[in-house]
């Protein structure tokens, strides 16, 4: 067993090395978000060859070494919901491991809910209750305590006995490569993420014209140079709800931007100056160089629709030991309807997700026997857990042609 806290350069390194040879590694972080521009990565936890270290980053000089052993290409990380483990790994390395398993997906993929908790999985899956006291504790506050090395060391105890577990399953249902599919397309989308300007997400601008857009977008740029700048929360520069309503105000006039609530605030108020210069920049930039909109379907019908084409899926994917919140949303639902069964040309948008990899074989041919007619939805027992069962057309109807 290692020290509780690796502390050193030397300690990491002589643990990396004892380990060189490890296949399957555990892997966890913890890290706070709450104040600064990207999280603040507080610990990493590591289980190789069941020896568990609890590894201080503002301790060691030099964590490049580490990086390096994860992304090696001979060795599968396990780790359990990795969107900020495989941002820390990509922004140190420019990389990411080539075998990162995600205990969470595999769950959904034997039937279990998703997303679900570590704690519900090593319950579900070991039997084992965990003690999660430490979950709103303060990371950066140094010496750690004892409940807190325990809390940190549990999160990465018992990630492989269930990669063990699960890839029976898998193995037994023929989903393995389902699996690695979904693994890889989620992780290629979070890097995506991680390399594309984000603003485009911002709350209240999919209602704006081109030239609001436009203003979202310089805005958004101007807000994120100077958040990273600053190690500052990008909300904490200037709000979404403000962004948008200067877009849709359009204006630079320093009287306009005062009758705005919230735009008396002192820490917006001494950026008025670059806000305005920011503004001037978005009006004259010409309509044809301004962002198109994405329009989307927002009828009451697509809406019915996907509700029922959900019903249907949830009931499928549970009789089928398969997660549905992992098979499709709400949004790929209307994704889908709109490509299908819009009446505008969708020559340029990509494929929705329903119609590609793993999902167009186990659900694809559902969806399309329900809006078909050829599957109907039939109450089977109203005080079952599974009410609604979907048959044949002709089973229901016998005497139909």
């Amino acid at each position: 067993m290692t020290d509780p806290i690796i502390q050193t350069d030397s300690q990491l390194n002589e643990y990396i090395q004892r380990h060189h040879d490890c296949t399957i590694i555990g892997f966890d972080t913890e890290f706070i978000s709450e104040d600064t521009y990207l999280p603040e990565l507080c610990l990493i936890q590591v289980n190789a060859d069941r020896d568990i270290a609890l590894i201080d980053p503002y301790d060691i000089a030099d964590l490049t070494p580490f990086w390096q052993w994860l992304t090696d290409p001979s060795r599968t990380i396990l780790v359990h919901a990795c969107r900020e483990e495989l941002r820390f790994i990509f922004r140190a390395t420019n990389e990411a491991p080539q075998n990162l398993m995600d205990i969470q997906i595999a769950a959904a993929f034997v039937g279990l809910e998703y997303p679900a908790s570590y704690g519900t999985l090593t319950n579900r899956l070991l039997d084992i209750s965990l003690n999660k006291g430490e979950t709103r504790t303060d990371w950066r506050r140094r010496p750690l305590t004892d409940a807190q090395c325990k809390y940190a060391r549990q999160d990465v105890e018992h990630l492989e006995p269930m990669y063990n577990l699960l890839l029976a399953q898998l193995s037994e249902m023929g989903r393995t490569e389902w699996l690695f599919s979904e693994l890889r397309r989620q992780q290629d989308h979070i890097l995506h993420q991680e390399t594309s300007p984000r603003w485009r997400k911002v709350s209240g601008s999919g209602s704006l014209n081109r030239r609001g857009l436009e203003i979202v977008k310089q805005l958004w740029l101007w807000r994120d140079a100077i958040a990273q700048q600053s190690n500052t929360p990008p909300r904490r520069i200037l709000r979404d709800d403000l962004i948008c309503e200067l877009a849709r105000r359009q204006s630079d006039s320093l009287e306009k931007l005062r009758l705005i609530r919230g735009m008396q605030h002192r820490q917006v108020q001494k950026r008025i100056p670059a806000i305005q210069d920011t503004l001037r920049q978005a009006l004259d930039t010409p309509t044809q160089d301004c962002p198109q909109r994405q329009r989307k379907s927002k009828s009451p019908q697509r809406t019915t629709l996907s509700q029922f084409l959900f019903t249907a899926i949830s009931d499928y994917c549970q009789r089928n030991h398969m997660s549905p919140g992992l098979v499709t949303t709400m949004t790929d639902l209307r994704d889908y309807l709109d490509l299908n069964y819009g009446h505008s040309a969708h020559s340029n948008k990509r494929q929705p997700l329903l119609s590609t990899g793993w999902r167009k074989e186990f659900i694809e041919p559902l969806v399309q026997d329900i809006l078909s007619g050829r599957l109907v939805a039939h109450v089977t027992d109203p005080t079952s857990d599974q009410p609604l069962s979907f048959e044949p057309h002709s089973a229901i109807n016998p005497n139909d042609d």
